[in-house]
């Protein structure tokens, strides 16, 4: 077995529910984000060629399952196992104390939610009822910072090690964190670039066969990933931003050829689809604070219960691209690379 350990810091307010939705440091929704991204890494490592079930065995067998089986003389056997990978969250300063301690951020300034905003400016201010009002954990030291122990098997170290560079790439966890909430970065890594993200891209329509958020796309121009031409002093004035951008770029979507196409850039209710059209909020080491868009695009998912057909779907995606290219506030990064 081998321990890796990182150091974890919150960007944004991380909306990081608990039984009573309530933020709180706790370690399942990391090891959710670890096996997310460790999807996308499978995924290049098999040419974006993958079977579902291979796939899900091979996450099974390593995070650990309740599901998984096979036959033995025409008999079912469970393959239950616990997970190959441990977490363990804990103070910077070593102290175990408050590692699942509940976050004070009472809240920010809220929208209207719906189709027009795209949940882009999340308000947990009041829940009525007698309730208590939601927290969120603030992205302040020491309240933002945790220490994160991942313990595996030294066989996987390569991929994990690889998944943790993903995340501090493009990671986000938490309630909202499409919308830029819970962007989180590890100390010491640095964002992968260039040719180490080329591996993780593929064209658009292939990424529209797909009906799950298996890579990063790239069109004609290049990889469909901006970054903002300035840097923000406080998280308020970058998540406000976002919210502008979000919303301008969904409006776009709400007549294209006559048709309202914004459903591919997610909704709620029943189905729910999170937007493939992701925003994360990252250091831009001055002190400032940065805005990353990423395309993850894919078809909607059958067990959503909506449909696009291929051609509006394309078209959808087209429009979204073009209007964040038009963007006075984000301007595309690595337009040269290709796979």
């Amino acid at each position: 077995m081998t321990t890796l350990t990182y150091t974890v810091q919150f960007l944004t307010p991380a909306f990081l529910g608990d039984a009573e939705q309530n933020g709180r440091w706790r370690t399942p929704p990391f090891k959710a984000l670890l096996r997310q991204w460790w999807r996308v890494v499978y995924a290049a490592d098999h040419n974006f060629n993958v079977n579902i079930e291979e796939m899900r065995r091979e996450e099974g067998l390593l995070f650990g399952n309740a599901w998984l089986s096979h036959r033995v003389n025409d008999r079912e056997v469970a393959d239950h196992c616990k997970s190959l990978v441990r977490l363990r969250l804990e103070n910077v300063d070593g102290s175990p104390s408050e590692g699942w301690a509940r976050g004070t951020q009472k809240g920010v300034a809220p929208l209207p939610t719906g189709l027009q905003t795209s949940y882009a400016w999340f308000g947990l201010v009041k829940r009525g009822g007698g309730l208590p009002d939601r927290t969120a954990i603030k992205p302040s030291i020491p309240e933002g910072k945790r220490r994160l122990h991942l313990v595996l098997p030294e066989s996987h170290g390569g991929w994990i090690e690889l998944t943790v560079r993903l995340i501090h790439t493009f990671g986000q966890v938490g309630t909202r964190s499409r919308g830029g909430w819970g962007s989180l970065e590890f100390q010491g890594l640095t964002s992968l670039e260039g040719e180490d993200l080329s591996r993780f891209a593929r064209s658009l329509q292939e990424c529209l066969n797909s009906d799950w958020a298996m890579s990063l796309a790239q069109d004609q121009k290049g990889l469909c990933m901006w970054e903002s031409t300035t840097g923000y002093e406080t998280w308020e004035k970058a998540m406000q931003k976002i919210a502008e951008e979000r919303k301008r770029v969904r409006t776009e979507l709400r007549s294209c050829k006559g048709k309202d196409l914004r459903i591919a850039l997610g909704f709620a209710g029943d189905g729910r689809m999170p937007s493939p059209l992701r925003w994360k909020i990252f250091s831009r080491g001055n002190g400032k604070l940065g805005l990353r868009v990423f395309a993850m695009p894919h078809r909607l998912p059958a067990d959503s219960g909506r449909t696009m057909s291929p051609d509006d779907l394309q078209t959808a995606w087209n429009t979204v691209l073009s209007a964040v290219d038009q963007s006075s506030v984000v301007k595309r990064i690595n337009a040269g690379v290709h796979r």
